[in-house]
C-alpha cells in the first residue's frame, strides 16, 4: 500500500494519506516529493505538501478516513494565498486579547485553512495556560473555528530560522524534524561535561540538538571498547581499565605499579572480562 506524508504547516505533524477521494488507492507513480495537494481531513479541507512516499502492510481507521481531494491547481495555490495575506492581522488582534486576558503566551505564527472555516494559531508558554476565554473572544472577532496550537522553544527556533555555532543553517530547521529527549544523559554518554553549559547550549537557551542527533554514533563507537575496570593486554603490558576516549577510539590502563598509559583499542591483545 503506498502511503504519502502531507505537510500542512511546518509546525504540524505531517497526515499519512493512502487514498483519493471515492477510497482509490494511490499507486507509486500518481504523485512526487514537493506536489501541492488538497485533502481531506477530519477537521476540514487543507492545502499540503507531499514530503514522503513510502510503501506500508496497513494503515490506522484514521488514515483511511482521510484522503486526497486532488493536486492543487494554480488557482488554488492562489486561493491558498489570498487567505493567509490576513496573518499578520490576526495575530496583532491575538496579540490584543491575549494582553488584555493576561495570558502567559507568545504569539508564534498563524494559519487559516484552506477551505477557510478554521484560524490555528501558533504559540510558546512557559507553562499550560487556560485559553479557553482566548479561544471564545477570537471565534466571536474572526467567525471562524479556533485553534491553539502550542510548541516549545526549540520549534519556536527553528521555525525563525538561525545559523548555530557549526556555521550551518540550525538542524531543527534543516532536517531533523524527530528530537526526542535531550537531556543531560547525553552529555555524560559523548563525555562532554567538561565543555561547561555555554558550549552546550544552542541558540533557543536549550541544550543542542546535535546531542541527540549524534548520540546513535557514539553508542556505536563505545561498543568496540572494554569497560572500566577490565583487566587488559596491551603490546605494553598488562593493566586495568580506567578511563576511556570514545571518538579517539583509545582506553587509559594503568598497570600494577600505577603507570598509566593511553592505549588504541586496536593494540589491545586480550580482553579478560
Amino acid at each position: 500500500m503506498i502511503v504519502v506524508s502531507v505537510q500542512i504547516a511546518p509546525w504540524g505533524k505531517p497526515y499519512e494519506i493512502s487514498q483519493m477521494r471515492g477510497g482509490r488507492p494511490l499507486t507509486r507513480d500518481q504523485f512526487k516529493i514537493g506536489d501541492k495537494v488538497i485533502i481531506k481531513a477530519e477537521l476540514g479541507s487543507d492545502l499540503g505538501e507531499i514530503v514522503k512516499i513510502e510503501e506500508k502492510g496497513d494503515v490506522s481507521e484514521k488514515e483511511k478516513s482521510e484522503f486526497i481531494v486532488r493536486k492543487a491547481s494554480a488557482e488554488d495555490l492562489k486561493r491558498y494565498k489570498e487567505k493567509n495575506k490576513g496573518k499578520k492581522q490576526a495575530i496583532a488582534q491575538c496579540e490584543e486579547l491575549v494582553k488584555k486576558r493576561n495570558l502567559p503566551v507568545k504569539i508564534v505564527d498563524v494559519l487559516f485553512s484552506f477551505d477557510g472555516g478554521r484560524v490555528t494559531f501558533l504559540f510558546t508558554a512557559p507553562r499550560k495556560v487556560d485559553f479557553r476565554q482566548l479561544v471564545k473572544d477570537l471565534a466571536s472577532l474572526l467567525h471562524k473555528s479556533i485553534r491553539m496550537y502550542q510548541i516549545g522553544v526549540r520549534q519556536e527556533t527553528g521555525l525563525a530560522g538561525d545559523i548555530g555555532p557549526c556555521g550551518r543553517p540550525l538542524c531543527c530547521l534543516a532536517f531533523l524534524k524527530e528530537l526526542g529527549k535531550v537531556t543531560t544523559d547525553l552529555i555524560f554518554d559523548q563525555q562532554l561535561s567538561q565543555r561547561g553549559p555555554e558550549r552546550l547550549t544552542g541558540v533557543c537557551g536549550r541544550l543542542k540538538c546535535c546531542l541527540a542527533y549524534e548520540e546513535e554514533q557514539y553508542k556505536e563507537l563505545v561498543k568496540n571498547l572494554p569497560s572500566i575496570g577490565t583487566i587488559v593486554k596491551t603490546e605494553k603490558g598488562e593493566g586495568k581499565v580506567v578511563d576511556r576516549h570514545i571518538l579517539t577510539q583509545t582506553v587509559m590502563v594503568e598497570t600494577k605499579d600505577n603507570v598509566r598509559m593511553e592505549v588504541p583499542v586496536t593494540e589491545i591483545v586480550t580482553p579478560n572480562e
